[in-house]
């Protein structure tokens, strides 16, 4: 599985599934020959002022000079949904709303003049986890449409989330269970090393 990227990463597949999301978009210039683009479109040009939907990564590929489209906030991080998540994000089913809600939502806050899209993923975000982690470390208990209910991020911590919590019980129960150093706990071992090229003894 790929770790979702909070930056464009050219090499990962889930930095490319989400620019592929088309989003709403109007034009600021007449565009000629570029009806294709709209196929509600008869004419084969676009005036100014045309709205359309376009995939991100071709309004994020713009030149900042020479601006032929203007992306719109999508209607799921507009005010109205904001009051919904409001009363209480836990319910709503974020999956269904958009695959990869925070993902698309981190690359629209460059579109979004009065900052809102981004205040409203950090609420909407620390509100959800704490039902989250309830989950995890109740798994089992409750039967979860993962799909519906969480996105793309939230689906891969509630799994790992319960991984990590029936590792953990199992280790309380004493079952066979081998405990791997961290990443950090690794590389910070290996600098720790003395003059001769020896690794130095833990103080």
């Amino acid at each position: 599985m790929n770790i979702p990227s909070y930056i464009p990463n050219y090499y990962s597949l889930d930095d490319i599934t989400v620019t592929q999301e088309r989003v709403p978009c109007r034009t600021l210039q007449d565009l000629y020959m570029m009806g294709f683009l709209d196929p509600s479109e008869k004419s084969s040009n676009l005036p100014a002022n045309h709205e359309l939907e376009l995939p991100l990564w071709a309004v994020l590929q713009q030149e900042e000079t020479n601006l032929y489209f203007d992306a719109k906030i999508p209607d799921i991080y507009s005010e109205a949904y904001k009051e919904i998540y409001k009363a209480d994000a836990n319910y709503v089913e974020l999956g269904a709303l958009n695959k990869f809600y925070y993902e698309l939502g981190i690359y629209m806050t460059r579109f979004d003049r009065s900052n809102s899209v981004s205040e409203m993923l950090h609420s909407t975000a620390q509100e959800r986890l704490k039902g989250l982690k309830d989950l995890c470390q109740n798994v089992g208990t409750e039967s979860v449409n993962i799909t519906s209910k969480f996105e793309f991020i939230e689906r891969m911590l509630y799994n790992e989330g319960c991984k990590t919590n029936k590792l953990f019980d199992d280790w309380l129960q004493e079952k066979q269970v081998y405990i791997k150093s961290t990443e950090i706990a690794v590389n910070i071992r290996k600098r720790k090393r003395s003059p001769d090229g020896e690794p130095e003894e833990d103080q």
